[in-house]
């Protein structure tokens, strides 16, 4: 069985680039695919079956299963153009079930309210703020099988109109009986489509604009599209090559099928001295073009100077958009 599974997860991986198919742009809620966690960020966003901390609650919600007492984190990452992303989250382990919650939000602060009329602005300001707010449930049903999942609330605002729904994350782990390897699945943010309302979408119309004496400043209500979660699924696998006393390795690869771009592979690497201090390199979005600015190589360094506490920091190449970087604090109690 276990020889089946690989067999699947390497012809998915090989076979990302004869199924890809682009649609960037046709999804609602991209900050749902900004990736979370410095950790993972700096190991190529190859994670899915790697995670074995909170981050989970994004990346793998089944991870958390591997937590051996109650945590939790706070991550910052600098975005384009001083627009930021915050994420929060804590997890609480009962035996072999594991209950949690996060906050994962998108900042991009205020800007000047700018028209046609007036293009040095009207004096307005208005804001552009993304959030997804979710609840975990995760249970160990073997000691080398884990599942889990999220139920969160995503909502959009910019300005004074606003869209939401409900979606799902759900995933697997497993320790397969191969010596430390660790296959893992997950599918992030299926859920129901969004649509912006509010009364930014109120405009004067003149119905016939080629004679006068009509009203011409009919109240009119523009009609908004429908826009589906970016839906990604995910599949990995990673592999201790070096488990001592004193150093431990592991390389890991994901196969990531997403619903508005190309297929696309991730692969990284974790160096730990002592569980003390962490080496990190990935490459990431391989078979997909430059052009999306998503870049492919990343970085980072952890340290964890005592048991309860870990200091992540990431680096991320984003082509000429520069480097975008991550830091996070997680805390064990």
């Amino acid at each position: 069985m276990s020889k089946r599974v690989i067999f699947i997860f390497l012809f998915l991986v090989f076979s990302v680039p004869v199924f890809a198919q682009s649609q960037v742009g046709t999804t609602a809620s991209s900050f749902l695919e900004i990736p979370v966690g410095a950790r993972s960020i700096g190991m190529g966003e190859a994670y899915v079956s790697v995670v074995d901390e909170i981050s989970a609650l994004y990346w793998n919600p089944a991870g958390v299963t591997n937590l051996k007492s109650n945590q939790a984190t706070f991550q910052n990452t600098e975005w384009f153009v001083d627009t930021k992303l915050y994420y929060a989250a804590s997890v609480f382990k009962f035996d072999d079930i594991y209950l949690g919650a996060s906050v994962y939000m998108f900042d991009g602060g205020e800007m000047d309210v700018r028209t046609v009329t007036y293009p040095d602005g009207t004096g307005e300001r208005f804001s552009v703020q993304d959030i997804s707010i979710g609840v975990t449930y995760a249970q160990k049903l073997t000691e080398n099988f884990g599942i889990g999942g999220n139920v969160k609330f995503v909502q959009n605002q910019i300005w004074r109109m606003k869209a939401s729904t409900l979606a799902l994350d759900l995933g697997f782990q497993y320790k397969t009986p191969f010596e430390r390897v660790r296959l893992g699945f997950s599918i992030s943010n299926f859920g129901g489509e969004m649509k912006l309302s509010g009364d930014n979408t109120y405009v004067p119309v003149d119905l016939d604009p080629n004679n006068s004496g009509n009203n011409d400043g009919i109240p009119a209500n523009l009609m908004t599209s429908d826009w589906d979660l970016p839906l990604l699924f995910r599949i990995g696998l990673n592999a201790e090559l070096i488990k001592t006393i004193d150093h431990r390795l592991i390389l890991a690869a994901d196969a990531i099928y997403p619903n508005n771009n190309n297929n696309y592979v991730n692969t990284g690497a974790e160096y730990a001295f002592r569980k003390t201090l962490f080496l990190r390199a990935g490459y990431s979005n391989l078979f997909i073009s430059d052009n999306y600015g998503l870049g492919h190589l990343r970085f980072g360094v952890g340290l964890s100077p005592i048991d309860k506490i870990s200091i992540d920091y990431a680096m991320s190449d984003r082509n000429e958009l520069g480097y975008i970087h991550t830091i996070g604090v997680s805390l064990k109690f």
